[in-house]
C-alpha cells in the first residue's frame, strides 16, 4: 500500500520556543487547545496541503530518479485529498475548501519546474534532523533542537553543493517575505547545520508557491546569511527555552501566563492572534502574587 508522507513538525522544532518569545500565553493555548475546537486556520490548512503534495511530488521524483517504484508514495492528488480524512472531523470543512485551488497551483508547478528531473538531484524528502547548536544537548543544557526539512537538494552538475529548501504557501507572494523568514529560528537553525556539514553545503532557499485568488505563481529566493542574527540565536533560543518549560511544567492555566499585548502580537501581519477572545476573556485570578522562576537544570524537550 503506498505510504502518506508525513509533513508535521518535528519531534523539537523551533515554533514553541519561537512563539513563547513573541507571547508567551500564545505558547500556553496552542499547547493546551480548547478540547473540540477546530485548529486549523485557512492559511494552515493552505500550508498543510501545499506541504503533503510538494512531499509526494519530490518522494516520487526522487524514486523515479533512483530506478525504484514511485507508486510507493501516493500521487499528489490522492495524498492531497487522503490528508482531508486524516485530519479531525471538526477541521475537515476548512481543509475541504482549499483542495481545488491547492491542486491547480500545484499542477502549475509541476509544469513551472519540469525539468527539475533531469536539473536537480533529490537527495531527501521531509528530513528529520538534529541542529547541532552550541549550548544545546549537553548536561545541564536544553535538549538538542530538531528540524524536519521540506527537501534537500543539489544540482545535477559536478561540484554541486546541498540545498536546504523550505516550502511556503501564500495567498500572495510578497518579497519581504524572504526578508522576514531569513531572521526566524527555523531558517538560521538550517543554517547552523549546514555550518557543521561544511564545504558540501550551499545555503538556504525558500520555496513560495502562491494559492487562490490571484493565480499560481512561484518564487524561489536564496536566504540572506544575516550573521547577526545567525551568532546570536544560540543564546536567545536558550533562554527563552529555560523559561518556556518552567511555565510547560508549572501547572499554570495558560490563561495565567504572561501575555504580551502589543500592536505586533495581538494584530500579526495578516489577522488578529488566533487566541485574541479566549485571551480578553476575565479569569480569575490567583489569590498568592505567581512566583516562576527559571530553573537553571537540564530541561528536557
Amino acid at each position: 500500500m503506498p505510504a502518506l508522507i508525513n509533513t508535521g513538525p518535528s519531534p523539537n522544532g523551533m515554533h514553541a520556543a519561537e512563539t513563547f518569545a513573541i507571547c508567551p500565553r500564545r505558547r500556553g493555548f496552542n499547547a493546551h487547545p480548547i478540547p473540540g475546537a477546530p485548529r486549523f486556520t485557512d492559511a494552515l490548512a493552505r500550508g498543510t496541503l501545499v506541504h503533503v503534495g510538494l512531499a509526494h511530488h519530490y518522494a516520487r521524483m526522487r524514486a523515479k530518479q533512483r530506478g525504484e517504484d514511485p507508486d510507493r508514495f501516493y500521487p499528489v492528488a490522492d495524498a492531497v485529498r487522503l490528508m482531508v480524512g486524516a485530519v479531525e472531523p471538526v477541521e475537515r470543512a476548512v481543509m475541504a475548501r482549499h483542495v481545488a485551488p491547492v491542486m491547480v497551483a500545484l499542477a502549475a508547478y509541476d509544469a513551472h519546474y519540469a525539468t527539475e528531473i533531469t536539473t536537480t538531484e533529490i537527495v531527501a524528502v521531509e528530513q528529520v534532523v538534529e541542529i547541532p547548536l552550541p549550548g544545546f544537548g549537553g548536561e545541564g543544557e536544553p535538549a538538542a533542537k530538531t528540524a524536519r526539512i521540506d527537501l534537500i537538494t543539489r544540482k545535477t552538475t559536478p561540484g554541486s553543493k546541498l540545498l536546504f529548501t523550505d516550502h511556503k504557501s501564500a495567498a500572495r507572494i510578497q518579497r519581504e517575505q524572504a526578508w522576514y523568514y531569513a531572521r526566524t529560528w527555523q531558517f538560521l537553525g538550517l543554517r547552523w547545520l549546514g555550518r557543521a556539514l561544511g564545504d558540501v553545503f550551499g545555503g538556504v532557499v525558500l520555496n513560495q508557491v502562491q494559492v487562490g485568488v490571484a493565480g499560481p505563481a512561484f518564487r524561489r529566493p536564496s536566504m540572506d546569511p544575516v550573521p547577526g542574527f545567525f551568532l546570536s540565536m544560540p543564546a536567545g533560543l536558550a533562554y527563552f527555552e529555560r523559561l518556556r518549560w518552567t511555565f510547560e511544567k508549572s501547572g499554570l492555566p495558560p490563561a495565567l501566563w504572561p501575555a504580551v499585548a502589543s500592536e505586533h502580537t495581538c494584530r500579526g501581519r495578516y489577522s488578529r492572534c488566533d487566541h485574541a477572545a479566549r485571551c480578553e476573556a476575565a479569569y480569575p485570578q490567583p489569590t498568592q502574587p505567581l512566583d516562576v522562576t527559571v530553573s537553571l537544570t537540564r530541561v528536557e524537550g
